[in-house]
């Protein structure tokens, strides 16, 4: 029970460092994080709590979980990028902790349950995506949160039916498990709309269906076509009375069905119709904003970079899962107890990603809810190969010599994407953000830490190569996450718009050309009018003489020249990660009054 808390303890001591460290530092990231921020804003200034909005209109893109979330955050740290951030975080540190119970929790039988979860909370904690989901402000990490809860319970809710759950026979939850889950469910509604019941509960009624399967395999057979037909009808109910459908989907419409009821009256249905049409149906059906890939390997690739650095054993980990799976004639017992275990965590990796996969729309952050299932496969595989199984090349003639060899395979990889970070980013960073190509010195964590691991495999201390992986991804993650995204966002963006601008201007005074970044919205703490031509613009700036114009660079050609008396390019900002600027243009001295657009009286524009 002590070795079981001190590794609960580290997972969330490793979740905080790199989820709560500088927190507040980088910028808002255009285009997702500004808007939640920016709509919870004024949902708290207007003391409205049910309908959200976004610089004046019906925002109807997520539910309003996030908003409330953040303004609690708003409350506790201030409107500002920690307020913003902070709940995403929290919940994150829950997630890790959450994946580190589950594990233990799945594999409780055997004596190395404890070091599986320790590994697949670990995993989940230093993976790439971690650091940047887990520390935006978007409904991906309360989604992520509250579907991994659903997981928990159901583990929860049947993992202690029998000494062995390996072994048992179809699923049955306790009342208070679909409870629970349909809570959890309602939740992540609230979070991100239908997937936040539809995915879960597919996932675990398609693992239902399998382990009802599987618990049959032995039987007896029925060669009579209307007996079949009986016993499958049979073999539904029972398993949906072992599931409590019925019980979930009430339990799940008691959380979430009050404020979307209370959101369509107050818009008169203007705000469901255009979440579920637009929002969910239109996704699926058609690619929105450019976010379109390959069905079958756009995934592959996010989960590669998502989970690195330790997807540089992904594929050794799902060719364990299938080795471990595979039928044989002859099975030990302590390997059988992992059949059930393994066919829930697959039927929860498969169903996020194929779905998704079958979407139009596509985005890394819609299969992050399985990332979870995908840490603790992890760590069960880095559990089993310290302790020296073979599973997953069992096939070869010498499978020990086979599993070093794909271990050592992992270390080159690892060592071969610190390459690509040493030379690649600084590229990058010339590019987009000069002056960053340091950065490029973040490669060496990768690299140095292949080499030792390595050569502890090769001392034959296997558990130190593992500790070492777990080390680098710690300290890579974190990097990136606290001091890299912080050193980009400096001199740039909306946020260091704003410094320049001495005097804060009335709400009136503010007002857009071209695409504004929707982090104006959030750092001018006000709405902004969108105008909508050069000519609107000359007759703004003729009439408002304290206007305050932001004018994205692709539309500078058509703003008047010179411009209107009183009137000067006030700065130029580069924008985050694209290549255009933003034009703060504004009332300036008499002196001024025939300066050329081109003229900036900032003395620094960069």
């Amino acid at each position: 029970m002590r070795t079981t808390l001190l590794h609960g303890l580290l997972v969330a001591t490793v979740a905080g460092v790199v989820l709560l460290t500088n927190l507040g530092g980088p910028a808002l990231w255009d285009e997702d994080e500004p808007k939640n921020a920016a709509c919870s804003l004024a949902m708290l200034q207007r003391g409205d709590w049910v309908v959200p909005t976004l610089n004046g209109a019906l925002r109807i893109e997520k539910p309003v979980l996030t908003n409330w979330l953040q303004i609690a955050g708003f409350w506790l740290a201030g409107p500002n990028e920690t307020g913003a951030r902070l709940a995403s975080a929290v919940l994150s540190i829950g997630t890790c902790l959450l994946t580190w119970r589950i594990g233990c929790e799945l594999f409780r039988p055997a004596l190395f349950a404890s070091t599986i979860g320790l590994l697949g909370g670990l995993a989940m904690a230093t993976s790439i995506w971690m650091a940047i989901g887990g520390r935006a402000a978007t409904p991906d990490a309360p989604l992520l949160f509250f579907t991994t809860l659903a997981l928990f319970l159901f583990v929860r809710g049947t993992a202690t039916q029998q000494p062995h759950p390996g072994l048992t026979g179809p699923v049955r939850l306790s009342l208070g498990s679909a409870i629970g889950i349909g809570a959890s469910c309602g939740a992540a509604v609230l979070a991100k709309g239908p997937v936040g019941f539809v995915m879960p509960i597919l996932s675990l009624g398609l693992f239902g269906c399998w382990q009802e399967m599987a618990s049959r395999r032995n039987g007896f057979q029925i060669n009579d076509r209307h007996n079949k037909k009986e016993s499958a009808r049979s073999r539904v109910q029972e398993i949906a009375a072992g599931f409590r459908p019925l019980t979930i989907l009430a339990a799940a419409i008691l959380v979430a069905g009050p404020w979307y009821a209370l959101v369509s009256l107050r818009t008169d249905g203007a705000w469901l119709r255009g979440f579920l049409w637009v929002h969910n149906v239109g996704r699926f059906s058609g690619a929105m904003e450019g976010h379109s890939g390959s069905p079958l390997s756009y995934y592959l690739c996010v989960l590669a970079i998502g989970l690195f650095p330790w997807s540089v054993v992904l594929l050794a980990t799902l060719a364990h899962a299938v080795g471990i799976l595979q039928p044989r004639a002859e099975r030990p017992v302590a390997e059988d107890a992992r059949a059930m275990p393994l066919r829930l965590l697959a039927c929860w990796c498969f169903v996020w990603v194929a779905v998704f996969s079958g979407s139009a729309t596509k985005l890394p952050g819609y299969v992050w809810p399985a990332y979870p299932a995908f840490a603790i496969l992890t760590g069960l595989f880095l559990s089993d190969w310290m302790r020296g199984d073979t599973s997953c090349v069992r096939w070869c003639r010498d499978p020990q010599r086979a599993m070093a060899l794909v271990m050592r395979v992992a270390w080159v990889v690892l060592a071969m994407a610190g390459c690509l970070c040493g030379v690649g980013l600084p590229l990058a960073a010339a590019q987009l953000t000069p002056g960053l190509e340091w950065l490029g010195l973040v490669g060496l964590i990768p690299i140095s830490c292949a080499i030792v691991a390595w050569r502890y495999q090769s001392a034959g201390h296997r558990s130190y190569a593992v500790a070492t992986l777990a080390v680098c991804s710690c300290l890579l993650v974190s990097f990136c996450a606290a001091v890299g995204a912080d050193r980009i966002s400096q001199s740039r963006g909306a946020k260091s718009l704003m410094t320049r601008v001495h005097e804060k201007p009335d709400a009136a005074d503010w007002a857009g050309f071209g695409t504004v970044p929707p982090s104006l919205l959030f750092y001018a703490s006000t709405q902004i009018e969108q105008l909508p031509s050069a000519a609107a613009v000359a007759e703004r700036l003729e009439h408002n003489a304290s206007t305050h114009l932001v004018v994205d660079s692709r539309y500078e050609s058509q703003l008047p020249s010179p411009l209107p008396k009183g009137f000067a390019v006030l700065c130029r900002m580069p924008t985050l990660l694209f290549a255009r600027e933003l034009i703060l243009i504004g009332p300036v001295a008499a002196t001024h009054h025939e300066t050329p657009l081109a003229y900036s009286v900032s003395a620094s524009t960069h």
